[in-house]
């Protein structure tokens, strides 16, 4: 507290997120994220066929337990869990990182904080209908099927932190990486 009281702090802006959710076509929510946004399978425990598009481009299907979007401050999270690269956090990029993909040449995907990226739910194995469902931050959990997409974007907003040591991210980084 003293450190506040004296002004002995510093600010950093945090990239955060924001996605609209859309099922059956119609938007249903829309909401932001500071660390990710996620779309993982439900029900059944079988991979499911994300569609993803960049800027309105059709990338590739990823056949996954799920897919991340992350910021660069949740690239240290569940991100690098699933084998994610760590991004400084004042960076401004959007992670794509599969889940779990079931095939040996997937790997995440650097974009800029500019773009924008769709995730859809495909059709199961058979063709029939996979459910799956979208998280905010581990937080709101929103119910998707084949069809039905996440539009995710880099929000206005951002989240400020205050610092009141000055340990860098660095420093934090290095004595992350020598404990293990």
């Amino acid at each position: 507290l003293d450190r506040l009281i004296e002004g002995s702090y510093t600010v950093e802006d945090r990239m955060m997120l924001r996605g609209s959710v859309c099922v059956d076509g119609q938007q249903i929510a829309s909401d932001i994220a500071l660390n990710d946004i996620v779309l993982n399978r439900s029900g059944n425990l079988r991979v499911v066929d994300y569609k993803v598009y960049v800027n309105g481009e059709y990338l590739n299907s990823f056949t996954a337990d799920g897919m991340i979007v992350s910021t660069p401050t949740g690239s240290t999270g569940y991100s690098l869990s699933a084998g994610g690269p760590i991004i400084s956090p004042t960076a401004s990029m959007l992670v794509l990182t599969p889940i779990c993909p079931h095939t040996l040449n997937s790997r995440s995907i650097v974009f800029s904080g500019e773009d924008h990226i769709r995730i859809e739910i495909g059709k199961g194995r058979r063709g029939d209908t996979d459910e799956a469902c979208a998280t905010f931050d581990g937080d709101a959990i929103f119910p998707l099927k084949t069809g039905d997409y996440v539009e995710i974007k880099k929000s206005r907003e951002v989240t400020r932190i205050l610092k009141i040591n000055q340990v860098s991210f660095l420093e934090v980084l290095r004595n992350k990486l020598s404990r293990n």
